[in-house]
């Protein structure tokens, strides 16, 4: 039981942590007060320009204009600084946890291969005993082979 019960919590992880981690690491790299400073003012400079003729005020507006060029670069950088980071976290932690992942299931696969995960299943599979239990060769066991392969799949439609 203790097979089943590991081999469908780390599916489950497998298949939620995409989910989990772009959660964590929008939580965690949220747009600074200097950002949301510098957008304001940039609000602030597109209801003046508004405001402003181009043909009468021209130096004005061209002044004011530069301003929010500036900022709008500004901006940019501060934002594509704080993406570039969240997604090379993002990245690295996925990877890291679907690397462990991926171990501890190899290894419960090989090391318990010859266990059967659920026994009595012999009336209720009746065409697909053997298959089901292949390398445990107990008839009306469900092998960790297959449970894996029913695990993955239901995990990742419990996901869409």
């Amino acid at each position: 039981m203790f097979t089943f019960w590991m081999v469908a919590l780390f599916m489950l992880i497998g298949s939620l942590l995409p989910n989990i981690v772009k959660w964590s690491t929008d939580f965690i790299f949220k747009v600074t007060d200097e950002e949301k400073r510098i957008r304001e003012e940039f609000k602030e400079l597109r209801k003046e320009l508004a405001g402003i003729s181009a043909v009468d005020e021209f130096a004005r507006y061209a002044r004011t204009q530069r301003k929010m060029n500036k900022l709008d670069e500004q901006i940019q950088a501060l934002g594509q600084s704080r993406m570039d980071d969240r997604e090379s976290i993002k990245w690295k932690f996925t990877k890291t946890i679907q690397i462990i992942n991926g171990a501890v299931l190899v290894y419960l696969a090989v090391t318990q291969r010859y266990e059967p995960v659920l026994t009595g299943l012999s009336d209720w599979f009746w065409p697909l005993n053997i298959v089901l239990s292949y390398p445990t060769g107990i008839e009306g066991a469900l092998s960790i082979v297959f449970w894996l392969f029913i695990c993955n799949n239901a995990c990742r439609a419990l996901i869409k």
